[in-house]
């Protein structure tokens, strides 16, 4: 059983309207997706990519946050 990340398509329940995300996908032991999580969604592939290039640019050059005590702190060295 194995891991990666995967374009998901999906439609919003109450609008039946598509929308996309980056999805940690999990897979069985016969290679099938069983346990999807969203990441990253947004209404159409080119949103996604911008996200995601957006994410690139500014998520791994900021400092780090935690979650204590139900809020956000950023992480010092």
């Amino acid at each position: 059983m194995y891991w990666n990340y995967r374009v998901v398509e999906d439609k919003y329940p109450k609008i039946n309207k598509p929308y996309f995300e980056i999805c940690e996908v999990h897979y069985d032991k016969n290679d099938k997706p069983y346990l999807w999580g969203e990441i990253m969604p947004a209404e159409s592939l080119d949103d996604l990519k911008e996200s995601y290039e957006y994410m690139l640019r500014t998520a791994f050059e900021l400092p780090v946050l935690k979650v204590v005590d139900n809020k956000l702190v950023q992480v010092t060295d």
